[in-house]
């Protein structure tokens, strides 16, 4: 359902929110968006969010279908967004993303260790008995996940994922569906939130208190709507999963 027949835009109220532009032409806007941060206006999420701040900042995106949002990320994923600024730009951003032609990749720690590259095929449909959250199942929507391998800890790795669909929750639920929940994720963790097997004191704390998945959106890649030319754009992790990788890779040389 278009979120302009939910909510009339004219009446939202305008927030000065920063946003961290990493691209902007008069066309699209690359953004990197932090954790705890909702992308978009829902019930229990009038204010605070993306939307909030983008008729803000750019009062043009009042007159486009969801402010210029043309996708979203899960509130306490971090990284690359991409929003349009005119509707051009939009269509033409919907039309890629409906055709699989936008490249996104992500970072993640994963729970346990994995011994090599993979994919994950899983069909992905709500949850029955909570609307909420998502599940693998028969009668679910094609959902194709591939992740490489980039450095195996003790109890955890980090590893690089490509989504070939943009199903909600995909790569949490996907990961989880393996045995390897992303770590910090409470909702898809079965229960397991972090394994302090052989970690100092520091590191089990910090683990204990790592209160978000540790997901970022770390690269966008299309071809751009008026120039034609093949965009990238590449943002390193956020503090919190830094320091996490550190005090993983202090662990492991010890």
């Amino acid at each position: 359902m278009c979120v302009n027949n939910e909510f009339n835009l004219t009446k939202i109220k305008k927030e000065n929110i920063p946003l961290d532009i990493i691209f902007e032409d008069s066309e699209i806007l690359i953004i990197n968006k932090p954790s705890n941060f909702v992308v978009h206006l829902g019930y229990g999420n009038i204010s605070g969010t993306l939307l909030n701040a983008l008729i803000f900042h750019y009062k043009s995106n009042s007159s486009l279908p969801r402010a210029g949002i043309v996708h979203r990320l899960d509130k306490n994923t971090s990284g690359l967004l991409v929003v349009a600024k005119t509707i051009l730009a939009y269509n033409y951003l919907i039309g890629l993303f409906k055709n699989r032609k936008i490249i996104k990749e992500y970072d993640a720690i994963v729970v346990g260790r994995i011994g090599r590259n993979g994919s994950i095929n899983y069909p992905i449909k709500r949850n029955i008995y909570r609307r909420t959250i998502m599940t693998i199942g028969s009668g679910g929507k094609k959902a194709i996940t591939h992740y490489k391998v980039i450095t195996r800890f003790k109890n955890y790795t980090y590893v690089r994922v490509q989504i070939k669909t943009g199903r909600m929750h995909q790569i949490r639920v996907h990961f989880s569906s393996i045995a390897h929940p992303i770590f910090g994720d409470s909702t898809y963790s079965k229960g397991i939130r972090y394994n302090s097997l052989g970690y100092s004191k520091k590191t089990c704390i910090f683990l204990c208190r790592f209160s978000r998945p540790s997901l970022h959106s770390r690269m966008l890649s299309f071809v751009h709507p008026v120039t034609d030319e093949l965009k990238t754009w590449i943002t390193s992790p956020p503090l919190d999963m830094v320091h996490l990788l550190t005090l993983l890779y202090c662990e492991d040389m010890v």
